[in-house]
């Protein structure tokens, strides 16, 4: 008995050892199962809107809301594309966590299709809206009659951006003859025509570079608070604002600069107008002009100002006097140059597109986000003591040191007086030893950065769209800087199909084959109707069951000649 009941004993415990282990093993998977998830969540890339992207926001009421640019989505797909840009300033209007694990992009666009169609047809794009949360209002340009596929493949980046590229990649051509995008994208905001003024060079000395690249773009204006005509809510808050000319003409590297400075003083209703200067490119002084303001002076500001209640009591002169004179005298392409212009403008009460902000060009900090002031600027580049008086400013003598200041920057290089670009020089010496000088250079297409970065892309579409993209292509190919690339050149690719249902299958078919798929498609407007706006919701459902998990995707809807389009965009995550 006793051998029986020892032998039973070492059986029990077995088996609840056995039973203890298999509980164990189980919590164990179920615990390493979360682990890997949690690990998985911290690699997920998240996109996000922040205030400016939010203003855009369908969502958000038409008189409040103030649409994004077409530079603003190329933005986004060069980021996600590239990864970190280490851009000297995050992105306006939205946050990328985690960009480095985007493992692809995929980008629709249809054009004819504008923000009227979708208030219009919400009702057949209901798939469309289960998947993207975040509708956007975009400028784009067929409100212009511009090319929307220009638009996408030229990457208009502002030259701090272009510096940034230069740092981390070594691959951007360092010296654009000419700004391309810039008026491209100003025609979006305000009404400039096609041929440019033929302007006399009155500059007195060689300059280095075009003063074009020192303008600011249509989408700096709009962040740095310049007054803009836009739709939505800026249009509301500039409603009295006026145009600095009826019709404006491209801007030009021989576009004439003028230094322009305002003084303001407190009225019981804000801030107001009491003087204005500006002198030309020959530090004459063209315009001089006392103002009196409508509403009670509260105080003149004379210590910052010169103003003083003897100075206006026997002026007459008011803002829309100023106004109608400045609009006289200012040729169609002028170049406004100035510290912080804003400022100066929204005093004016006008609105102007070409601007030179001395405030943005030069830098003492090296942080873009300090701003110098302009008499530190002044002694420390001109050797100046300005602002000085007892009595306050003189806008004759601060508009004249702006203009100086331009004048010296143009003379010696885009790095000169700027902290963030000098920081760079040593590196940016080594890339100009690599680089071949190229006798004509043109804006770097979204294709070059790719292969630059041997990455993958593709572009789909029909033959009434695939042949404007060829011109980009083929420069992205027979880019000299590419040809210095070691290693094999990845792929670029057009693919021109019959139909655009084959459009949408081919996207589907090759979205894992590429780091970019660029699907186009192109509607007349006129035709637009419920039935194929249906038939859009549906492929925008196929491609992003398509693509894989952690993509981007995006989808534009170009607009038309008279209406805004519209922009969604999406990282697909399934955990």
């Amino acid at each position: 008995m006793n051998t029986n009941n020892n032998s039973e004993e070492p059986i029990i415990k077995k088996s609840r050892i056995e039973n203890e282990r298999s509980i164990d093993t189980s919590l164990l998977g179920k615990v390493e199962q979360k682990v890997r998830i949690r690990v998985r969540k911290k690699h997920i890339p998240k996109f996000r809107l922040i205030t400016t992207g939010i203003n855009a926001l369908l969502t958000t009421p038409s008189h409040d809301r103030v649409p994004l640019t077409l530079t603003d989505v190329q933005h986004l797909l060069l980021h996600s594309l590239l990864g970190n840009l280490n851009l000297a300033q995050s992105p306006r209007w939205y946050v990328l966590d985690k960009c480095d694990h985007i493992k692809q992009t995929t980008c629709l666009i249809v054009e004819g299709i504008s923000i009227k169609h979708w208030e219009t047809y919400i009702d057949s794009l209901s798939k469309t809206k289960k998947i993207f949360n975040d509708i956007i209002e975009t400028l784009t340009p067929s409100v212009y009659g511009g090319s929307l596929v220009k638009e996408i493949a030229l990457v208009p980046l502002s030259e701090a951006d272009k510096e940034s590229l230069i740092q981390k990649y070594g691959s951007m051509n360092l010296a654009l003859e000419v700004r391309k995008d810039l008026n491209i994208m100003m025609k979006a905001v305000f009404p400039i025509g096609d041929e440019a003024t033929e302007s006399l060079d009155e500059s007195s000395f060689e300059e280095k570079f075009p003063r074009t690249q020192l303008i600011l773009s249509a989408w700096q204006l709009i962040e740095e608070n310049y007054p803009v005509p836009l739709k939505g809510k800026l249009k509301t808050i500039y409603a009295d604002y006026v145009l600095s000319n009826v019709e404006y003409k491209p801007v030009t590297a021989k576009s004439p600069m003028f230094g322009l400075d305002c003084e303001m003083c407190l009225t019981d209703a804000g801030s107001e107008l009491t003087r204005v200067s500006i002198v030309n490119e020959k530090h004459e002084t063209i315009y001089e002009s006392l103002v009196k303001p409508y509403n009670k002076i509260v105080d003149y500001l004379t210590r910052f100002s010169g103003i003083t209640e003897t100075l206006l009591k026997n002026v007459t002169k008011r803002l829309e006097d100023v106004q109608k004179e400045l609009r006289e005298l200012l040729p169609p392409d002028a170049i406004l140059v100035g510290q912080s212009l804003q400022s100066d403008l929204h005093a004016l009460k006008m609105m102007h597109p070409y601007v030179i902000d001395t405030s943005t060009i030069y830098n003492v900090t090296g942080e873009r986000s300090r701003k110098p002031k302009l008499k530190v600027l002044a002694k420390e580049f001109l050797n100046q003591d300005i602002q000085n008086s007892k009595s306050g400013h003189c806008s004759v003598e601060d508009s004249l040191a702006s203009l100086k200041l331009v004048q010296l920057k143009l003379s010696k290089s885009m790095e000169f007086g700027d902290a963030v670009h000098t920081n760079r020089q040593s590196y940016k010496d080594n890339v100009i030893k690599k680089a071949i000088q190229q006798q004509q250079e043109y804006a770097l297409s979204i294709f070059n950065h790719i292969i630059d970065q041997k990455k993958t892309s593709i572009v789909i579409g029909c033959d009434n769209i695939t042949g404007d993209y060829h011109t980009f292509l083929t420069q992205a190919k027979e880019n000299l800087n590419n040809q210095l690339k070691k290693g094999k050149l990845r792929k670029v690719k057009l693919n021109t199909v019959d139909r655009m249902e084959d459009v949408i299958t081919n996207i589907m078919e090759v979205g894992n084959d590429y780091n970019l798929v660029m699907g186009h498609l192109k509607v007349e407007s006129e035709c637009v109707n419920s039935e194929l706006m249906q038939k859009i919701d549906e492929w925008v459902e196929k491609i992003w069951n398509s693509v894989q998990d952690t993509a981007l995707c995006a989808v534009v809807f170009g607009g038309t000649t008279a209406d805004n389009g519209v922009a969604m965009v999406k990282v697909k995550s399934t955990l």
